[in-house]
């Protein structure tokens, strides 16, 4: 429950700092609280879709208005897990932002690779 709620406050933190900043098309940071577990609780929703590209599982939902996906990388080593968050908030005007937290506990190559890769796929999810 603990790890729940340190989720959702930074989560919330890291979203507000980016909401009051500048408009901005991708904002990249590391959240260390972002877990599995957090993805699987968005599957269980009835709004949720579960997609896949390439080797990559992608869940799709709708938050407080927003456009939510989470990238989950495709299995290197069975130790190594990677995921990206990736919201699209459109404020009142119709102005866009995107805010993206990723978490890989590879080495920091096989992390680099993962996030040009996530790069590329994400582009795709606007």
């Amino acid at each position: 429950m603990m790890r729940y709620l340190l989720s959702i406050i930074s989560f919330t933190t890291i979203y507000c700092l980016t909401a009051c900043s500048e408009p901005q098309e991708a904002t990249v940071s590391v959240d260390h609280t972002m877990t599995y577990d957090a993805v699987e609780e968005a599957t269980k929703t009835p709004d949720a879709s579960i997609s896949r590209d390439g080797n990559w599982t992608i869940v799709s939902r709708v938050e407080k208005g927003d456009r939510v996906y989470w990238f989950v990388a495709p299995d290197i080593d069975k130790v190594s897990p990677a995921l990206f968050k990736k919201t699209i908030h459109f404020d009142g005007k119709n102005t866009k932002q995107t805010l993206t937290v990723s978490k890989c506990e590879a080495p920091k190559q096989t992390c680099d690779d993962l996030m040009e890769q996530f790069k590329t796929l994400s582009d795709k999810y606007k």
